[in-house]
């Protein structure tokens, strides 16, 4: 299968160099991108735990932050309409996946074989 994701983008965006992504979780995103036709677009993938703790709105626990099998689990997909995130959703639960938070500026997905499952929050966020 085509590797829809070549630039890396799961690393931690903090520059640290952190990059330990679930390849099981990239495989089911290029899944997903390959079946939908349209692009993935990450917000957020792997974080170190300096990064995770500098953001207002991250669990101290999240799925982002390296599990104990040394890999990230996590996920957040740009998505601004209902529709894409519906059908993203979809897709990823047709997967499998089973651990959502759906906001108004992203999806978060993941298969963090550590975290209580299943799980579905919605969070609206405001800009600015």
């Amino acid at each position: 299968m085509k590797d829809h994701f070549p630039e890396e983008p799961f690393g931690c965006r903090c520059g640290c160099g952190l990059d330990a992504f679930d390849p099981a979780m990239r495989q089911v995103l290029n899944e997903v991108r390959a079946d939908l036709g349209i692009p993935l677009i990450i917000n957020c993938g792997c974080r170190c735990e300096e990064h995770n703790a500098s953001l207002p709105n991250a669990a101290p626990n999240s799925a982002h932050l390296r599990g104990p099998d040394g890999l990230c689990h996590a996920v957040d997909i740009k998505c601004l309409w209902d529709v894409t995130r519906g059908r993203l959703l979809e897709a990823l639960q047709k997967r499998g996946i089973r651990r959502f938070e759906a906001s108004n500026l992203h999806l978060h997905a993941d298969n963090s074989p550590f975290h209580p499952r299943p799980v579905l929050a919605a969070v609206v966020f405001r800009e600015g």
